[in-house]
């Protein structure tokens, strides 16, 4: 009998019974849409999950199926669109609060999401498979070797072979990337249709010396910025979006912030280590992007991880032997997992991302706490991708401080101008200020096509034999003190 990968491949992200079945012909179309045939899925199955994911968690594989469901609504937003579904999409950097917002006010009625980023992220991530419509998006004008950011060639691609439903409204925060408003232009012109578009800027003024969450005017600033995307929102899908609906929002990604931050502390303090911090950073990702299925699958998730992982601390047990060391990085190649795979392979364990672990300071209250527009652009500004450059280092030791890495990772970042030049003046500042070691690679965490796995373990090799080195002489001295 032939091998029914498909359904296996459902089960192992711990669908079953009755969901199975209803799920399952849904699948199959998402599957076919997003070019995975029956071999890469076959390969998935085989070896690139089983290498690069502790799939020994039952939280691990709902984190898998959370991911799956919403890459199926994604790639059927053309047939929600066609029924009067309204389309809202939105690019990184963001902070996912009114999205959620605009999805209680609407229901079914609206469809939330960024696209660009859960298409790259599950295929890559899972199967290493998004490359086809990085191609198509090379084949209309990206250039392959100008180094564009990928999120922006997988809109495009994605869009073009009709995988998506051009979007009522796509909401752009130009408050770091200013190449996917521009993105949006070219999508619309290349293919005659209407992008509506909206973009919103805050400006990069601030002094090192000063913190933006306690500019009142910034904030305010950055408050009337928001309303007016709500109001394009508004506009352009129907749906009002009350201060109840932000308050809710609010609220909700607050709490989910707790779990996954509770979460976090426990994995990166556990020793031997439970769980690599690629699992960490995707369960996080739904407080910067917004799921149209909503918290519910991910939470899951995230508490069943959080049982499975309090057990294995107990039990002593881990995947990486005890004093393993382990390091931090700016943002972990999630998209490319087997960079992981590389570091454990040379002992060390990557713990965690400094970009979306939460800070104290992110996770004190807000001082406008009766306020939910000046609430949200609080947290927002409280962001390390919206802080200033001194602001986001002091953040990045605070959570070393957290966290206890042996090492900090920064780059992957070459496909964004603006936040890759910046890591590299703060792998320094961040060295200088903890006495824990930083390293850049230059690589880019999305797309791994353009550099050679064998380059990059080599440096990776290297990166690992120092932090070995320092973690040895450190535990070496520790048990000279408590002779």
């Amino acid at each position: 009998m032939a091998r029914d990968v498909n359904r296996e491949l459902l089960e192992l992200a711990a669908f079953e019974g009755e969901e199975l079945e209803a799920f399952l012909p849904r699948w199959l179309e998402t599957a076919e849409r997003c070019k995975l045939t029956d071999d890469k899925i076959e390969y998935a199955l085989d070896v690139y999950l089983p290498q690069n994911w502790d799939l020994k968690y039952l939280g691990v594989r709902k984190m898998l199926g959370a991911y799956l469901r919403e890459l199926a609504d994604i790639v059927h937003t053309p047939e929600m669109k066609e029924s009067g579904v309204k389309i809202l999409y939105g690019i990184l950097p963001a902070i996912a609060n009114y999205y959620y917002a605009a999805k209680y006010a609407g229901g079914d009625k609206i469809f939330i999401g960024f696209p660009d980023l859960l298409m790259v992220n599950t295929l890559n991530s899972f199967f290493h498979a998004a490359a086809p419509f990085l191609t198509v998006a090379e084949e209309y004008g990206f250039t392959y070797g100008c180094r564009h950011c990928p999120l922006n060639k997988m809109r495009l691609g994605a869009y073009v072979t009709g995988t998506i439903a051009a979007p009522d409204l796509i909401w752009s925060w130009g408050f770091n990337c200013d190449e996917g408003p521009k993105t949006d232009e070219m999508i619309q012109g290349i293919t005659g249709k209407k992008w509506k578009y909206h973009v919103s800027r805050v400006p990069h003024d601030a002094d090192f010396s000063e913190r933006e969450d306690l500019m009142d005017e910034r904030l305010k600033f950055m408050s009337d910025q928001m309303r007016l995307g709500v109001k394009a929102i508004e506009e352009n899908c129907g749906v009002t979006i009350t201060d109840e609906d932000l308050a809710k929002a609010n609220k909700e990604c607050g709490r989910m912030g707790f779990k996954a931050e509770m979460l976090t502390q426990l994995c990166t303090n556990a020793n031997p280590p439970v769980v690599g911090g690629e699992t960490l950073t995707m369960l996080q990702q739904c407080l910067t992007v917004p799921f149209n299925t909503g918290f519910k699958y991910l939470e899951d998730a995230i508490d069943t991880l959080t049982k499975e992982v309090r057990a294995a601390i107990k039990a002593g047990e881990g995947v990486m032997p005890k004093d393993t060391p382990k390091v931090g990085f700016y943002n972990l190649p999630f998209c490319v997992p087997w960079v992981g795979k590389y570091f454990r392979d040379n002992g060390v364990i990557t713990a965690f991302s400094s970009a979306l672990t939460h800070s104290k300071l992110e996770m004190s209250p807000v001082r406008y706490k009766d306020d939910p527009w000046m609430s949200a652009a609080e947290n927002w500004s409280r962001n390390g991708m919206c802080m200033n450059l001194k602001n986001e280092a002091d953040a990045m030791c605070e959570k070393i401080e957290i966290c206890h890495p042996d090492g900090m990772i920064l780059g992957f970042f070459d496909f964004d101008r603006w936040l890759g030049a910046q890591q590299k003046i703060m792998a320094k500042m961040v060295t200088e200020k903890t006495g824990v070691p930083s390293y850049y690679i230059e690589a880019d965490f999305w797309d791994d096509r353009d550099y050679s796995p064998e380059s990059l373990k080599t440096r990776i090799e290297s990166v690992c034999q120092i932090i070995k080195m320092r973690k040895a002489q450190e535990l070496a001295q520790k048990a000279a003190e408590n002779k």
